[in-house]
């Protein structure tokens, strides 16, 4: 009886943890490029879980999954393949093949739907779909 209802907490626990993972659009900015005087947008795209985590640093509250750093260039509001720019979290920049990010025209939701390619192969970005804008303030 008291091995089942242990099991139960454990399995109450693993499933909450998966429903709290969370990918997010945030750290939105503008800037002009100071060479050319075009006008950029930046932002990062991360994937976390969420939950109690034991790392390097000790205890945390998440575990990044992935995570990648986006520049746009142009007034928008639809960025096509040559006007965006991606880099993984080691820096390492990923080449767009096609497709467009589209931001809304108040620029509270961006839409990523891109192709990239990687060591030969193209293939659907990991973090394509329709994200909540969060602006650094």
């Amino acid at each position: 009886m008291k091995a089942a209802r242990i099991l139960i907490a454990v399995s109450v626990l693993l499933v909450a943890n998966s429903l709290l993972a969370g990918t997010t659009l945030d750290f939105w900015h503008s800037y002009v490029h100071g060479q050319t005087r075009e006008r950029h947008y930046s932002f990062h795209l991360a994937q976390c879980k969420r939950g109690l985590f034991w790392g390097s640093c000790g205890p945390s509250t998440k575990s990044l999954q992935w995570s990648f750093t986006f520049d746009l260039t142009g007034d928008g509001p639809v960025y096509d393949a040559k006007r965006i720019s991606i880099s993984d979290d080691n820096g390492k920049a990923l080449h767009v093949v096609s497709g467009q990010v589209t931001t809304t025209a108040e620029g509270s939701v961006a839409k990523i739907d891109i192709l990239t390619e990687r060591e030969t192969r193209t293939n659907k970005f990991i973090g394509n779909g329709d994200y909540q804008v969060h602006k650094l303030k």
